[in-house]
């Protein structure tokens, strides 16, 4: 480039905005430790060794800072004081990029036969056998009725990269997703169904206690699944958690000479702001892309930030959907991005109000596909509470449905396993047109059985 290492356009492309912003809103006050994420450069003298020198000495570097960075192949993470931040942006030899490591959010707010899994069932007996989904979430009970019955959480490859010091899910949301995508509900006892609660409102307090009219399935109620904790007790979680929970996912596979893990769910994320970055280029959307180059399948949920306000000339507000509104990382072009649909009559009712609209930042065609994400009952993490199942709402309930139909399509069609472009074209090709607007419903809503029948 020519620039000195106190050129200020250098030090100002180095430093994301987010993070300047962050850095000018504390001058004249004391400093507070803000997270980042170091992008790294390979070495120009030794190309071989990759980004490792500049590891070497970033860290070095911050240990005379008293800081000691968690890390990953491609990045470094810790939270430094703004100064510490301005004097490492000078380090442009090891650094090329210095994020803010976002905080990402979980997108919770008869659908087995929506999506058309039970016909899938019956016709072609393709239940997830021999399929491994990772679930990167809160976290998974796996001793819920609906997942002991059948041993289907692997506790041997799950794995916890969150602030929490448990992989137990104790605020529930981990497991609610993780019931849409596999186990089932055992056998009931004479006279004795499970329980599940309706809520009157979104987010309403005061559920109603019900028995459940039937027992519930997951798409794929044969699959495998691994809990990847990556999001905190409170719901919320860091990008540099989901990273190296990516990284993890993807080293299993370069490990081994077969498929450990065909895929992972992602009901998470944070909203993207084009100021910072190239829209799908974030650390975490370039994980995404590098799982996806691995033979991982991807699927994310869109965000529930489809819908706002908006100011009227008469001085009222009124409701108004939100284009552009996907979130990080279903920016990612490779993965497999949802939108949420009633869960019962999508045709009449379209596209889910919450659900984050496209197209991308950047022109692309967001969501890939829709799924049901309204009033799903699943798996409640708390039976002690009172109840085994709950409704719930989000573009989090629509992802494992897609995730789900994956692996149910991939256990009858075990050649596909590892080829996330194919399987994508495959589901996307197959989708049943609902006939909103593309930036809307994406191809339209998940079809399993015509998924299975194309190929």
């Amino acid at each position: 480039m020519g620039a000195g290492p106190h050129n200020p356009s250098l030090k100002s492309f180095v430093i994301a905005a987010s993070i300047q912003r962050l850095i000018d809103a504390q001058k004249g006050a004391s400093p507070k430790r803000i997270p980042v994420i170091i992008c790294l450069r390979e070495s120009a003298d030794h190309p071989e060794l990759g980004v490792q020198p500049a590891k070497d000495s970033i860290k070095e570097f911050l240990s005379k800072r008293g800081v000691t960075p968690t890390e990953s192949d491609f990045y470094l993470f810790a939270s430094l004081l703004p100064q510490d931040i301005v004097d490492l942006a000078d380090l442009h030899q090891w650094v090329f990029q210095i994020w803010l490591d976002e905080t990402t959010f979980a997108h919770l707010l008869h659908s087995t036969d929506t999506v058309k899994a039970t016909s899938c069932w019956r016709t072609f007996d393709a239940r997830g056998k021999g399929i491994t989904w990772a679930v990167m979430d809160t976290g998974i009970n796996a001793d819920h009725p609906h997942f002991a019955s059948n041993q289907t959480v692997d506790s041997k490859l799950s794995r916890n990269f969150s602030s929490s010091d448990t992989l137990d899910d104790k605020e529930g949301h981990g497991t609610h997703v993780a019931g849409i995508i596999a186990g089932c509900c055992p056998p009931w006892e004479a006279g004795k169904a499970f329980k599940f609660a309706t809520y009157q409102e979104e987010e309403g307090d005061d559920p109603q206690i019900k028995d459940l009219p039937a027992a519930p399935s997951g798409v794929a109620p044969l699959a495998k699944l691994l809990n990847i904790k990556v999001l905190d007790d409170d719901g919320t979680g860091s990008a540099s958690a989901a990273i190296r929970g990516l990284e993890y996912l993807r080293k299993l596979n370069d490990a081994s000479q077969g498929i450990r893990v065909d895929g992972v769910n992602m009901s998470l994320g944070y909203p993207f702001d084009p100021k910072n970055y190239g829209c799908g280029y974030s650390p975490l959307c370039q994980e995404v892309t590098r799982a996806s180059e691995s033979g991982l399948i991807v699927v994310i949920s869109c965000g529930n930030w489809g819908y706002g306000k908006t100011m009227l000339a008469t001085g009222g507000e009124a409701a108004v959907a939100v284009v552009s509104s996907i979130s990080d990382p279903a920016n990612a072009d490779a993965a497999i991005s949802v939108g949420s649909v009633h869960k019962s009559k999508p045709h009449l009712y379209g596209v889910s109000y919450f659900s984050s609209k496209g197209p991308t930042a950047d022109g692309r065609m967001k969501p890939d596909l829709v799924a049901p994400g309204e009033k799903i009952i699943s798996c409640h993490a708390h039976p002690e509470q009172g109840f085994h199942y709950r409704e719930a709402s989000g573009t989090s309930a629509a992802a494992p449905h897609v995730s789900g139909a994956i692996a149910a399509f991939l256990s009858g069609h075990r050649e596909y396993r590892g080829d996330p472009e194919s399987v994508k074209q495959i589901f996307i090709k197959a989708a049943m047109d609902l006939g909103r607007d593309r930036a809307y419903q994406g191809a339209g809503m998940v079809d399993l059985l015509r998924a299975m029948m194309s190929v």
